[in-house]
């Protein structure tokens, strides 16, 4: 009985660790589409998910590649958050000649708060802007998180090719020709590391496995214990006799 106790002890507990909530170990900030046309415009939607289980998201900054003169934005309102865009002066503004102010100033960044995103959330900030580069090349928007707790964190890595993902990549849009695009070939799901939180579960489906096999064991080895072995039938003395006559 000791023992069948200990083993159910243990499959509770590996059941606990397998049902327990998953840290979002992939719950990266991106941006999508993640490939654009060189020379236009396009809307694009920065995703940003509280990863965090005791704190909430609140306030969000983007900022703008500065490889890159972005004249042209617009923000679709997202209910609850106030959006403060920031721009700096072209250098060549005033020799072109241009009168509308605003194709003089490229965006510089823009910043989201005044909301709130809930653990286990996500909130999808829209953005349309442009013209984009007419040359091909990446366009990486840094963006830094800020949670109620005062924590800040900075989605600014730039993945390479090649090279192992970063812990905190950066947001970021490949701008080449549609017919590129067409023949480039399908990106590569990222094998996940596993983390603390997959370990975990790994551990857990070990302990359930181990603690069944050991319970399946207890169990036939109690019905062995338990299960009445026949007593041979008492021999009668008349066939005994009969059978040993000559």
């Amino acid at each position: 009985m000791k023992l069948i106790r200990a083993v159910t002890a243990m499959l509770i507990a590996g059941v606990a660790v397998l049902f327990a909530p998953a840290s979002p170990a992939w719950a990266h900030v991106t941006v999508s589409p993640s490939v654009a046309t060189p020379g236009g415009y396009g809307t694009f939607a920065f995703k940003v998910p509280t990863e965090r289980p005791d704190a909430k998201t609140t306030r969000v900054e983007i900022v703008f590649p500065e490889n890159a003169q972005l004249t042209s934005v617009s923000l679709r309102p997202v209910p609850g958050w106030t959006a403060t865009v920031t721009t700096r002066q072209l250098p060549n503004a005033a020799s072109a000649g241009s009168d509308d102010e605003a194709a003089n100033k490229a965006v510089t960044g823009i910043v989201w708060e005044g909301g709130a995103i809930k653990p286990g959330e996500f909130q999808l900030f829209e953005v349309s802007l442009g013209p984009l580069p007419t040359t091909p090349g990446q366009l990486v928007f840094k963006a830094l998180q800020t949670y109620s707790g005062g924590e800040v964190v900075r989605w600014i890595d730039i993945p390479e090719a090649g090279a192992p993902r970063p812990e905190h990549p950066a947001p970021v849009i490949d701008v080449k020709p549609a017919d590129a695009q067409a023949n480039a070939p399908a990106a590569a799901i990222p094998t996940p590391t596993p983390t603390g939180d997959g370990v975990a579960r790994l551990l857990g489906w070990a302990g359930l496995a181990l603690g069944a096999l050991a319970l399946l064991t207890a169990a036939a080895i109690g019905l062995r214990r338990r299960t009445p072995v026949p007593a041979s039938a008492p021999l009668v003395e008349a066939d005994t006799a009969g059978r040993l006559s000559p």
